[in-house]
């Protein structure tokens, strides 16, 4: 299944004053209307804040069928993988985060999670990336 909209309508998406509560909406529709996910993973609740320049983050709070924490996903709203197919810009980054990041286990990321004052471990912007994971420091070569 391709996108039904262009690169040109992505950018004025992501532009809107109002592509924030879009994105915020289709991801609880998506999780409401039951639609496909890569594990069942349940979204607890979502929301919005903005950072400093300007650009909407997704709070994100989940529980995940492959660990016992409840989870929350900090996700600034400026970018995409191109992996989601739905039929407006909104559906598909919400596919792409409900699918790739929420029921996606998060493997060694789950090390680097870091807990908040009311129990939630969270991960993505703004938090540690894979890249500081351990034992992909080890696995770096000299001078790298």
């Amino acid at each position: 299944m391709g996108v039904g909209w262009s690169t040109r309508e992505w950018r004025e998406a992501v532009s809107s004053p109002d592509w924030g509560p879009r994105v915020l909406e289709a991801l609880r529709r998506h999780f409401a209307e039951g639609k496909p996910l890569l594990e069942p993973a349940r979204l607890i609740t979502a929301s919005l804040e903005v950072d400093p320049d300007g650009t909407p983050v997704l709070l994100a709070i989940y529980e995940h069928p492959y660990w016992p924490e409840r989870t929350g996903l900090r996700r600034r709203l400026d970018h995409a993988y191109g992996l989601g197919h739905g039929s407006s810009p909104e559906e598909a980054l919400a596919e792409e985060i409900a699918f790739y990041e929420i029921s996606e286990p998060l493997g060694r990321q789950y090390d680097l999670l870091v807990e908040d004052e009311n129990g939630v471990w969270w991960w993505g912007d703004g938090y540690p990336p894979i890249t500081d994971h351990p034992d992909l420091q080890r696995s770096k070569r000299p001078g790298r």
